[in-house]
């Protein structure tokens, strides 16, 4: 059902980051005259016309409220919310929201979730639209925020594509009428309270997809091959068959990103793209930051900073990325009890001569090496932080090799998100004594 938006509705924005400014500029822009912020410390700077009130207060945060707009990062355990259950009072997000108009103008919206790889897909999406001519907007968590360009794309009616998280798909009311789904194995289980509330929120992209929709899905993923049917839409096989499209001059690296780009064809080949529209995007694209970001040679060694692995599936794709070629592997952080023995196992596979762990659960990937490869255990060693890690690397690495900084563990706890990781990790590296050399081959 369409949640309807009036200048009367009393709506409350929970959350005041990038995505609940976007839904107070867009109520404004509505004319709603009844908006009011709630979060944890009064924003300097909301606008005199917006009520504040803190996230604790739940009587005031919610009395009158007829709609509660929630920020993706919160979780549904979350007391507000479940304050805003009880009483009966409509809860949405500026996802939700988004798709809901959106779908309603009839237009063409392209989402995209998984594990691992949605960045990545979407933007090989959007601009294998581009390169066809084919009108297209990107908006989602590498976008612009969906509801800053709903006048824009309802006016214009270009393809959107959306790039999803579970947190934004797990209260979909209706979803996208195109959904590419990549990859799917355990994230963000606190938030959601376990691996089947998980794989349930992320596949809700395609159970709220309606008739005479399109479902395309990663054939090579067991954990979405033993899923399907997700929905009532048309699915779209990829990963199985070979690939219609020469990777000759793709610079992305690993089978992983070639899985992605299949799936960035069979998506925008429904709307007119080519082959060769994907193959001019893959030759000049090289990725997004922090996703096997090549950092260049720094001391006679390439490093690469791959801090968005935060699982140890991840982990693995990047090695399979660079195989041979890594001498040093850096990983661990927050210690969400992964299974890390696929990880400790492709080390041991490869080889990889140093393998330098991070706390607080760098132990828990060692153990888990230990188990696999005793030998490989022993060389191991824990670091107490990111700054000892790279310094170590960058005196074990030998020349031409490699040094890859892939965590397979989250980052909260010491930094904000990954993003803050790897900028960290990319600054000790741009610190390292000696010429730098090519940022990427």
């Amino acid at each position: 059902m369409t949640t309807s938006i009036g200048t009367d509705t009393w709506a409350a924005v929970f959350g005041y980051g990038i995505e609940g400014r976007s839904a107070v500029r867009w109520l404004r822009r509505l004319g709603c005259r009844h908006v009011r912020v709630i979060s944890n410390e009064r924003p300097d700077d909301l606008d005199a016309g917006i009520v504040w009130i803190a996230t604790t207060d739940h009587e005031a945060a919610l009395a009158g409220v007829t709609l509660l707009i929630k920020s993706p990062g919160i979780p549904p355990s979350h007391p507000l919310l479940l304050v805003a259950g009880s009483a009966g009072i409509p809860t949405t997000s500026s996802t939700t929201l988004f798709v809901e108009k959106a779908r309603d103008a009839g237009l063409a919206v392209i989402g995209v979730t998984g594990s691992k790889g949605k960045s990545t897909t979407a933007t090989l999406i959007a601009k294998t639209l581009e390169a066809a001519a084919i009108p297209t907007v990107l908006v989602g968590n590498i976008g612009r925020p969906a509801l800053d360009v709903m006048e824009d794309v309802v006016s214009n009616r270009p393809v959107i594509v959306v790039e999803m998280s579970s947190y934004q798909t797990h209260d979909l009311s209706v979803g996208p009428s195109v959904a590419v789904i990549t990859r799917l194995f355990p994230e963000h289980l606190d938030w959601h309270g376990g691996v089947a509330a998980y794989y349930a929120a992320k596949l809700k992209i395609a159970a709220t997809q309606r008739e005479g929709d399109v479902t395309i899905w990663n054939a090579a993923d067991p954990e979405l091959a033993r899923r399907v049917p997700f929905g009532p839409a048309r699915h779209l096989a990829y990963g199985i068959e070979p690939a219609r499209f020469s990777h000759a001059r793709m610079k992305l690296r690993g089978p992983h990103n070639r899985l992605n780009a299949q799936a960035a064809l069979s998506a925008s080949e429904l709307f007119g793209a080519q082959p060769l529209h994907l193959e001019h995007v893959l030759a000049s694209f090289s990725g997004l930051p922090h996703r096997l970001e090549d950092l260049g040679v720094r001391g006679n060694v390439r490093w690469i900073n791959d801090s968005i692995a935060t699982a140890p599936e991840a982990a693995v794709a990047a090695l399979d990325a660079y195989d041979s070629e890594i001498a040093t592997y850096i990983g661990g952080g927050t210690d969400r009890g992964f299974d890390f023995a696929p990880l400790a196992r492709a080390l041991s596979e490869r080889a990889i001569r140093n393998v330098i762990l991070l706390p607080p659960g760098g132990p828990a990937i060692l153990a888990a090496l230990s188990a696999i490869d005793p030998a490989a255990g022993a060389r191991a060693s824990v670091v107490g932080d990111l700054a000892e890690a790279v310094a170590l690397a960058s005196q074990l690495t030998p020349d031409g090799s490699i040094v890859l900084f892939s965590p397979a563990s989250p980052s909260y706890g010491v930094y904000r998100n990954f993003e803050e990781r790897g900028d960290v990790f990319r600054g000790y590296v741009q610190a390292l004594a000696g010429p730098q050399q090519e940022e990427s081959r």
